[in-house]
């Protein structure tokens, strides 16, 4: 039997925001078990949690399809979780990958430590392109931390009608994993806009990446010449995340997330 949870992540309400699973682990099960389980739940990412000791966890991510080295929005979910299990201020988490972060509470959000991404100059292809209905570009960039390219349009309205065929989108490229298109804001709530695409990984439109962010705070940062910056998500489910860079390779993210599912899985 073991504890699994539904969280929806970068949300102060339920059924929005990005749902991740939630296994706390008593005892080592296989990476096989695990992708079973991830594929079962059907969520774009499960999350299993063991305790190394005390305060710290190890966490390992998996979609429904494949184990990525990172998820944001799993990690938010995780932290829910063991706040809301064990009597923790705050907690430390170690990747499979060896990434570090860590997450506390604050004023009934969740402020976690992300790393920060930098991009290098791309150009994307005619076929890329054609299958998310790109015609006018403002920027192209590439993140060779995450396989992400970053394609920035020129307003909001461009980035709520991208309407992608996603068999083309694979047919494209076999070397990146996400497609992140983006806008800066034009109201006084947000900074900055996005929608994220990982068909290449087992998900079409991914709700609220925060793993994307770790990326876009250092593109719009140096765009708009910001530290702190507040972003949503344009999914059909929506999210936000408030973003501080600390550092050249430090990111501070804060939100909230609510868990919407309890139980006990039986393999």
């Amino acid at each position: 039997m073991i504890q699994t949870f539904i969280v929806d992540s970068f949300t102060d309400k339920p059924f929005q925001g990005n749902p991740a699973g939630v296994c706390l682990l008593d005892e080592t099960i296989s990476e096989v078990m695990m992708q079973s389980i991830a594929s079962e739940l059907n969520l774009s990412e499960t999350v299993f949690v063991t305790q190394i000791e005390n305060t710290s966890y190890r966490l390992r991510y998996f979609t429904p399809t494949v184990e990525v080295d990172f998820c944001g929005h799993a990690t938010l979910a995780a932290s829910k979780v063991i706040f809301d299990t064990f009597n923790h201020e705050t907690i430390d988490f170690i990747t499979y990958k060896g990434l570090q972060l860590d997450a506390r509470i604050e004023n009934e959000e969740i402020k976690m430590s992300f790393p920060l991404y930098d991009t290098t100059a791309y150009s994307p292809s005619k076929e890329l392109l054609e299958a998310f209905g790109l015609v006018e570009v403002v920027s192209s960039k590439f993140s060779k931390d995450l396989d992400m390219v970053v394609i920035e349009v020129k307003d909001k309205e461009t980035l709520l009608h991208i309407k992608p065929n996603f068999q083309k989108a694979i047919e494209s490229s076999d070397s990146i994993k996400e497609l992140v298109i983006t806008t800066k804001s034009q109201d006084k709530t947000y900074d900055f806009y996005s929608r994220c695409f990982c068909p290449w990984i087992g998900i079409n439109e991914d709700p609220v990446t925060g793993a994307a962010h770790t990326v876009l705070a250092k593109y719009w940062g140096d765009r708009l010449h910001k530290k702190e910056m507040t972003a949503f998500q344009l999914s059909k489910r929506g999210g936000y995340l408030k973003l501080t860079i600390i550092n050249d390779v430090t990111l501070e993210v804060k939100s909230s997330a609510k868990i919407v599912l309890k139980g006990k899985l039986k393999i």
